[in-house]
């Protein structure tokens, strides 16, 4: 049985991507246990990190759970009653050496995949610390984070002075930064209690800055199920983070309607607010947010709505409506366009939960993307779009994936010559995220 401690979410990062392997690189899923220890797949894939007792190791075989010692990485148990313990030294196989070779880089790590930082003033220097930042390795002997794309921004860790430091500059061993805040023991630099001195030019030091903080928390949230002729179909949305309220992220659309997501302290509920961020109880639906866990926030897919409804002087439960972290966009690629079943390529777009799951829809057909439970798999249909049951034009075995938006997926595409789902391997269907906002340019939002 898992433990409290046990996470239920891990990481794999550090591994070099021109070396061999480097594909075991990602975030893995708590499946069960195995032979006493919790047990990680990587979804989309057989890929798992599971303990084996006869050598007291913990191993990384994209075999999947198997009773057998032959691994694609491993490293000495050493007393860790789970994997993500950053001093464990993992040892990969590398083919031209015929053996597994130490890599002091590779790190199996319970921190949290992605940071935000917010808070800082559109305009005002050192502004650019805001965004997303990425779990890229160790750095100093605790992890590091990194924004993707051409930015170098770096969050870091300063053994000296045992601070975190964010650096515009990227990932180096020297004091100097934008920002910094004493790490307080914090095993990662996403806690909000952190309290962040930023540069400031004119008085040549650094200075507190309240309003910045870094927290753990998604970019987007997304509301679908509010349907028609019902009141507050306004609701439904994407939501993007915009900065604390209460204490608590908050998330706001960007079409300058000012709907939000906040949270209501005194009650412990998130609110959907189409009248913006205030301080009032009064809201358009609510959830209860006990139990949303440790990082709290709106986007979880088990969260309870209870939307207003005037006719009856209150709010009345919709399980229709979900709220949940998803990509906005799924987009297949790879289809030859000679073959059968090439319409499969293009770009779906959410729009509903079906089957406890994202589904997503071509904005110009009835194509569709959908979880089918029974076979654990996702489904792309061309014909009978939500309500097809499990008749497929496409395919492919889920293996934990929460959405559709999985490289790692392999799809089985129907070739009426065979009499069959055939796997092409040239298919691949990326997940497509929301952009970052630029506040600033968003009409009725202030700093």
């Amino acid at each position: 049985m898992a433990e409290p401690d046990d996470p239920l979410v891990i990481n794999v990062v550090g591994r070099h991507k021109e070396r061999e392997n480097q594909d075991l690189q990602g975030e893995y899923h708590m499946i069960g246990m195995v032979h006493g220890r919790p047990a990680y797949r990587k979804p989309g894939t057989r890929t798992v990190i599971r303990y084996w007792p006869v050598a007291d190791r913990w191993l990384i075989d994209r075999e999947g759970v198997q009773e057998s010692d032959i691994c694609n990485a491993y490293a000495e148990q050493g007393g860790a009653r789970h994997p993500a313990v950053e001093e464990l030294v993992w040892r990969v196989w590398e083919s031209q050496h015929r053996q597994h070779v130490r890599d002091p880089e590779f790190l199996v790590t319970a921190a949290p995949n992605t940071i935000q930082v917010l808070g800082r003033a559109a305009g005002k220097e050192n502004w650019a610390l805001n965004g997303e930042y990425k779990l890229i390795g160790l750095h100093q002997g605790k992890v590091a984070y990194q924004k993707a794309g051409k930015f170098k921004h770096a969050i870091r860790y300063w053994r000296v002075g045992d601070r975190w430091l964010i650096d515009l500059e990227g990932l180096r061993d020297v004091d100097i930064c934008n920002a910094y805040a004493d790490a307080q023991s914090t095993s990662y630099p996403g806690e909000i209690r952190l309290q962040w001195h930023i540069w400031d030019s004119t008085r040549q030091r650094h200075t507190l800055d309240s309003s910045l903080c870094t927290l753990v928390t998604p970019s987007v949230i997304e509301v679908v199920g509010r349907e028609s002729p019902k009141e507050n179909t306004a609701m439904n949305g994407s939501y993007h983070l915009v900065g604390l309220h209460a204490g608590q992220p908050a998330y706001m659309k960007t079409d300058g309607s000012g709907h939000a997501i906040r949270y209501w302290p005194r009650e412990e509920r998130w609110l959907i607010d189409l009248d913006g961020l205030r301080d009032t109880e009064i809201c358009n639906a609510y959830a209860e947010a006990g139990g949303t866990g440790a990082h709290m926030h709106p986007g979880h897919l088990n969260l309870v709505w209870h939307v207003w409804e005037t006719s009856r002087g209150r709010h009345l439960t919709d399980p229709a409506v979900r709220s949940f972290v998803a990509p906005h966009f799924v987009r297949v690629s790879g289809r030859d366009p000679y073959k059968e079943n090439s319409t499969i390529n293009g770009d779906y777009e959410l729009v509903k939960i079906v089957e406890g799951k994202p589904a997503y829809k071509k904005a110009d057909a009835d194509h569709v993307i959908r979880f089918w439970p029974a076979e654990e798999r996702w489904i792309i249909d061309l014909e009978a779009g939500f309500h097809g049951g499990d008749v497929a034009n496409t395919f492919a075995d889920a293996k934990g994936a929460e959405n559709p938006g999985n490289s790692e997926l392999l799809w089985y595409v129907w070739e009426t010559s065979r009499g069959r789902h055939v796997p092409d391997e040239d298919v691949i269907a990326d997940a497509v995220w929301l952009p970052p906002v630029d506040w600033s340019k968003v009409p009725g939002v202030s700093d």
